[in-house]
């Protein structure tokens, strides 16, 4: 223990001895270190961590695959769901959830939630108990009181996290509810939003359609049974449905899900692609520290001899060399941890918000970081201690040998920097494939005007709005107040505003022409709205005319389909006049537009057959619009108090959420891929530095070693170009040699990345070549420095050095 304490203070004075070299190595790991922490602090809540669940292995989403309409996991419909609960042997027990919404009102200001409707079973499924109360139970479903758990973030955001609450009422789009329980802070289900549970109680109409498809199912796997079995036994299920059902399950599989799996959904793939991004930087720094002290260890030859020729056995010179780059190593991971909490802040967009994970610097993610420094201590320091600590006694007291860096130092310096270059090309590949994979996503032509449009949401609970005449005259009074305001251009009320909902979708029949076979796709985005939503939201007209006021609830009935829809039903040719029925009741509209494909469901999600109807000749229940769409002059979130004043104006009691510009919805859809990008484009670019620093010390070093040789050349006539191509080849060689094996690594690691990127190959030929003229050129510029500098070595002096 004392040779042990003597190792440390010793390689503690020599650190302080050598400041400069200290800091710049300490600096290289800190950015190294702090990046892994920080993204193995993401992977961990994300990937590693159990779910809040007992046995949350055995828990599983099941949907339905109705790939052919676009939908690989679409909401089950309630009888298909009732009869795989029926006939299913791989399940304990299966349940499921409904969308509910509701406006808070009565004691506080008006408040807008989401949550759920869910059936019999469904918190006995996922095992959670709660905070306060009780959870619903199946007499619950049963037609009677109204009854309501709520999430931990209501119960503190708006009740004060008073423990009275449960047993007490609340007003509920004016109705009462008795608030049963609360949930723990760690539930959220199925996302991080939801906010209320309520008993769904469907009717027997419900539990009879098998083309409606709304609920979300989640069932637990019986002891044993693995996932796979799970979805053999299901699929067999959906087989016999598309038997006894052809007219609506045609071509309607099942799929089951890990609720793991679920849950993380692309995040894995994006955070791994960091992760080994993150790695490839620590690598780089450990071969520049690696190299930095193959040159200091030179330097200390004679040190060594004498410790040597003193008595000390080689594992003694190799302690003591490992404690240095330990020392070092602690140092970077303490100095890594600053890093790695600023790093938490730019990786939330990579964390699935449903899951409701905040990222800490807790123990299992310090142990990590401890874990990693130790390895990069011994990782970037036992390679020179194994290399330093074999000795030429005779040689290596010899006094002033400037050239007595041994051969076996400079290839291992040589190969150290061709690495360097390989990892800094694999992380340029991977940076420039996200930036072309973004710049394709904001060139997409999204088939509206996300410019200056501010929406907000404004739910109309059906209580108090029941009858269609009264939401249209409250739609009517606030547009007018709305347009009434300066710097209004237009505005307009819709069911679902692009980029929102993957979902909502009508099948649609063509008057004329006969029925589909079953298994044909038929569905359609079906959007309703004002009659100056599709002129407010700025699509494009390709043939007739937008919804206007001509059309009025008596009117002929009206449609507007997008492009797509003209492609697939009228194969390019002009579809006006042509009647269509779209909402199952035989109500025939005739299509009076044509409008260029707005991105409904998401920018790089396929364009699906859309329509577009005017909201006074619709009466569904269903498709209520809830959302504002305001076009404005300039700033549209500049007037977003005079639009929520023009609604409380109407209704005071209207709760209004979702405050937001066309432009951040546009915005948030990449989100993920732009954090993505950043992150592997700073990681590439401190590569780059530091792979064009490594090639800078090498031949720095190298012609410090190699001055003798140089003034001797230059003596006997070399010229100073021909000193410049020695010292330039050198490098160039390692450059090469770093490229080459650099294409071939990315080829494999960048294959990995399909799921992160859109319309760009993995192997990408312009990015391989743009990335590597760029690295070649900062080689280029690391080899010019020491080469001149070589090239003006006095050859009188060089030779007196020796």
């Amino acid at each position: 223990m004392q040779s042990v304490l003597a190792d440390l203070r010793y390689s503690f004075r020599l650190l302080l001895r050598s400041r400069g070299y200290a800091i710049i190595a300490i600096l290289a790991l800190a950015l190294g270190i702090g990046a892994n922490t920080a993204i193995f602090s993401a992977v961990d809540a994300v990937l590693i961590r159990p779910l809040p669940y007992p046995d949350p292995d055995r828990l599983a989403m099941v949907w339905e695959d109705n790939s052919i309409a676009g939908f690989p996991t679409n909401t089950p419909a309630p009888a298909n769901f009732l009869d795989w609960k029926k006939q299913n042997q791989v399940f304990s027990e299966m349940s499921a959830a409904r969308g509910a919404a509701k406006n808070l009102t009565g004691d506080g200001p008006p408040e807008f939630v989401l949550g759920r409707g869910v059936l019999p079973g469904f918190f006995r499924v996922l095992g959670v108990t709660p905070a306060l109360g009780r959870t619903l139970t199946d007499s619950d479903d049963q037609a009677g009181e109204n009854v309501v758990v709520i999430s931990y973030g209501l119960f503190q955001r708006r009740y004060a996290a008073d423990p009275n609450l449960v047993g007490r009422s609340i007003l509920m789009d004016g109705e009462k509810f008795t608030v049963v329980g609360v949930m723990p802070p760690s539930f959220h289900f199925p996302t991080k939003r939801d906010d209320i549970w309520i008993p769904a109680r469907l009717t027997p109409q419900d539990q009879a359609r098998r083309g409606s498809h709304y609920l979300q199912v989640v069932a637990r796997l019986k002891p044993g049974i693995p996932v796979e079995r799970a979805q053999q036994d299901m699929t067999t299920i959906g087989k016999r449905l598309e038997q006894e059902y052809p007219a609506t399950n045609t071509k309607i599989g099942v799929v089951v899900v890990p609720l793991k799996e679920q849950a993380v959904g692309q995040s894995r793939t994006a955070l791994l692609v960091v992760l080994a991004g993150a790695a490839c930087v620590l690598l780089i720094a450990c071969v520049n520290v690696a190299n930095l002290l193959l040159a200091k260890a030179a330097g200390r030859k004679r040190e060594m001899a004498l410790r040597a020729a003193l008595g000390a056995g080689r594992f003694r010179l190799i302690r003591q060399m490992v404690t240095e780059s330990l020392l070092l190593s602690l140092a970077g991971g303490l100095a890594g941890l600053l890093f790695a909490r600023l790093g938490l802040r730019l990786l939330d967009n990579l964390v699935p918000s449903r899951l409701g994970i905040t990222l800490t610097l807790d123990a299992p993610v310090l142990f990590f970081c401890a874990a990693v420094a130790l390895l990069t201590g011994v990782l970037f320091g036992l390679a020179p201690a194994l290399h330093s600590s074999r000795l030429d006694l005779n040689e290596a007291l010899k006094s002033g040998m400037r050239g007595s860096s041994s051969h076996g130092a400079g290839f291992l310096r040589d190969v150290l920097v061709v690495a360097e270059v390989a990892l800094a090309l694999v992380l340029l590949v991977g940076a420039g494939l996200m930036i072309r994979t973004l710049s394709g996503l904001y060139s997409i032509d999204l088939g509206f005007n996300p410019r200056n449009a501010l929406t907000m949401t404004t739910y109309l609970p059906r209580t108090k709005y029941s009858e269609p005449s009264r939401r249209i005259h409250f739609y009517d009074a606030v547009l007018a107040r709305v347009n009434a305001l300066p710097g209004v251009v237009s505005s307009a009320y819709a069911s679902d505003i692009p980029l929102t909902t993957r979902g909502n979708t009508n099948s649609i029949k063509i008057q004329g022409r006969p029925e589909p076979p079953p298994g044909t796709e038929t569905d359609a985005f079906y959007r309703v709205g004002t009659n100056d939503y599709l002129k407010t939201l700025g699509v494009k007209l390709i043939a007739g005319r937008l919804l206007n006021d001509q059309d009025r609830e008596k009117s002929t009935p009206v449609v507007v389909v997008n492009e797509t829809c003209q492609k697939q039903y009228w194969s390019g040719a002009s579809p006006l006049g042509a009647r269509i029925t779209t909402d199952g009741l035989d109500v025939w509209r005739e299509v009076v537009g044509v409008v260029a494909d707005p991105h409904e469901s998401g920018i790089d999600v396929r364009l699906k057959c859309g329509v577009y109807l005017p909201v006074v000749q619709n009466q569904t229940a269903w498709a209520v619009p809830a959302n504002i769409l305001v076009r404005t002059q300039s700033n549209p979130l500049g007037l977003a108090a005079g639009v929520r004043n023009a609604i409380w104006a109407e209704d005071r009691d209207q709760p209004i959420s979702g405050i937001q510009t066309l432009e951040d919805l546009v915005d948030l859809q990449l989100a993920d891929r732009r954090q993505q990008m950043i992150l592997l484009g700073s990681f590439a670019a401190l590569a780059l530095l530091l792979a064009a620093l490594g090639i800078y010390g090498v031949l720095a070093y190298a012609v410090t070693q190699r001055t003798r040789e140089i003034g001797v050349r230059m003596a006997l006539g070399a010229r100073s170009s021909d000193v410049v191509w020695m010292v330039t080849a050198h490098g160039a060689r390692l450059a090469a040699a770093g490229l080459a094996i650099g294409g071939i690594a990315a080829a494999g690691v960048t294959r990995g990345m399909r799921q992160v990127l859109y319309e760009v190959s993995p192997f990408d030929l312009p990015t391989y070549a743009g990335v590597g003229a760029v690295l070649a050129t900062a080689a280029i510029i690391a080899c010019a420095i020491p080469a001149i500098r070589a090239a003006r070595l006095d050859p009188t002096i060089a030779l007196r050095e020796e």
